[in-house]
């Protein structure tokens, strides 16, 4: 008889799809005369953007990946968040406050020049990357510890769901820069 999936892994999976699904409305309403435009104060275009959330993304299915081949065979795993719990394990950190500047890592700034068509398939294929992370590593989601450069220690439940939450954070980026370019 095969496993069943986590339900907490269902419900990551369910918001991610939730979110990215407003992503590609936000991205598709982008009038194309727009997609290299910048904000004057931030500087990045809305084609800058889906570069940086591409690369995140895969950045991070890349982490849990390699923090979950790197756990003992016969890793004790604790129970973890209950799976009405797991959409509020980033609360606290409060992704969608703008008022916050956060500056993206050198690896994470996106190049001066973005083929939108290339980094759309790139965010596709990072998604499909971490969901395939996420399903094999389960329950083991509790035992993947890595550092956020801003948020500090996060387990891999938080990863993921970091992933969405970052995407909402960038969505309303996307809007101020069209507000301002408009």
């Amino acid at each position: 008889m095969a496993d069943l999936p986590d339900r907490r892994v269902m419900v990551l999976e369910e918001e991610l799809a939730r979110v990215r699904q407003d992503l590609e409305r936000a991205i598709d309403a982008v009038p194309a005369a727009q997609l290299h435009l910048a904000h004057p104060a931030d500087g990045w275009t809305p084609a800058q953007l889906i570069w940086h959330l591409a690369k995140v993304e895969r950045g991070v299915a890349r982490l849990l990946e390699r923090l979950d081949a790197e756990l003992p065979p016969m890793s004790t795993v604790p129970p973890g968040p209950r799976s009405n719990q797991v959409l509020g394990l980033l609360d606290k950190a409060n992704f969608k406050d703008r008022s916050r500047r956060l500056v993206a890592p050198d690896g994470l700034r996106p190049p001066a020049t973005v083929d939108v068509v290339a980094e759309r398939g790139r965010l596709a294929d990072g998604r499909a990357q971490l969901l395939g992370a996420i399903r094999d590593a389960g329950p083991r989601l509790s035992l993947l510890r890595y550092d956020h450069v801003y948020f500090g220690p996060f387990d891999g439940w938080q990863w993921a769901l970091m992933v969405a939450r970052h995407e909402e954070r960038h969505m309303l980026q996307l809007a101020e820069i069209l507000a301002a370019t408009a």
